[in-house]
């Protein structure tokens, strides 16, 4: 249903004066719009978003420094001086920095072709979270500790473990969980299905 479509001035009081924010979602999905015409699709909308969470990009700055960065560096494929990061190669023609173009594409295609969206299980949000009630018989039959290292949940935040991850097709059954310290956890690649 499409709604009375607002003046300039009307858009203008609405952003001044009468919108509520509790996130930067509201004025950000605004001036999205306004920059692609009126209209996007809600993958434009989304790629602007991305573009503004500054937490996306403090963990990707992070997750370059740990992979790729040094394994790059040590086949000496680029160097880094501070924040500066350069492509460790000789000047490159057009012709050839296309061609190095469709090489990265075509390697990305294939391992995305092969992994499909599990290539970024490690960043998608959960729409099956385990329910509240599972998770409490999992931390309860616990005793607080984590079933890996021992350490209490005095020590560190206890959390709750998929045996067989997600990626493999692991639900949330309670046979499948078990308690691991925030620490184990993250240790615990996504393809093992120890249960400890």
């Amino acid at each position: 249903m499409t709604s009375k479509r607002l003046t300039f001035d009307d858009l203008v009081d609405f952003i001044d004066h009468r919108m509520r924010m509790s996130h930067i979602y509201q004025p950000l999905l605004i001036r999205t719009l306004v920059d692609t015409g009126g209209t996007a699709t809600l993958r434009q909308v989304a790629m602007a978003f991305l573009d503004r969470d500054e937490s996306q990009v403090v963990y990707y700055e992070d997750r370059i420094k740990k992979m790729p960065l040094p394994v790059l560096r040590r086949h000496g494929v680029v160097d880094r001086e501070g924040d500066l990061i350069k492509l460790n190669v000789e000047t490159l023609t057009y012709e050839q920095r296309a061609e190095l173009i469709v090489l990265c594409e075509q390697k990305l295609g294939e391992f995305v072709k092969r992994r499909g969206m599990a290539t970024w299980d490690y960043r998608l949000v959960l729409t099956d979270p385990v329910p509240t009630d599972v998770r409490y018989r999992v931390l309860a039959a616990a005793n607080g500790r984590c079933a890996l290292c021992g350490a209490t949940s005095k020590e560190r935040r206890i959390e709750i473990d998929h045996i067989v991850p997600r990626s493999l097709g692991g639900s949330n059954d309670i046979s499948n969980l078990q308690a691991l310290c925030d620490e184990c956890n993250r240790g615990k690649s996504n393809r093992d299905t120890t249960k400890f």
